[in-house]
């Protein structure tokens, strides 16, 4: 009998792996406009990223399919850099 342990990631945790100094990036390029490069909001009606209090798949979803004034970016942004802008969102706080 061979038993094996293995703790690397699976392939798609892999890919989904993201480059943070690529979403920071992203963050400003994309985000930063309304909420601010601190996540401050700058303009009347963008939510103040550093006290919103969202959940990981809560941020994942607004991102994705818009808010308000905000245009969904499931059909511009793929999901690692999504799932990568919320978590960098989160680190705001």
């Amino acid at each position: 009998m061979v038993v094996s342990c293995d703790n690397t990631t699976n392939r798609t945790e892999q890919k989904a792996q993201i480059n943070l100094e690529g979403i920071a990036v992203m963050y400003k390029y994309k985000c930063a406009i309304c909420h601010g490069e601190n996540g401050v909001s700058v303009i009347k009606g963008a939510p103040n990223l550093v006290t919103t209090e969202y959940t990981m798949e809560e941020r994942v979803a607004i991102i994705m399919n818009g808010k308000g004034t905000m245009p969904p970016q499931k059909d511009v942004l793929d999901m690692p850099t999504i799932r990568g802008l919320a978590m960098y969102i989160d680190s705001l706080k």
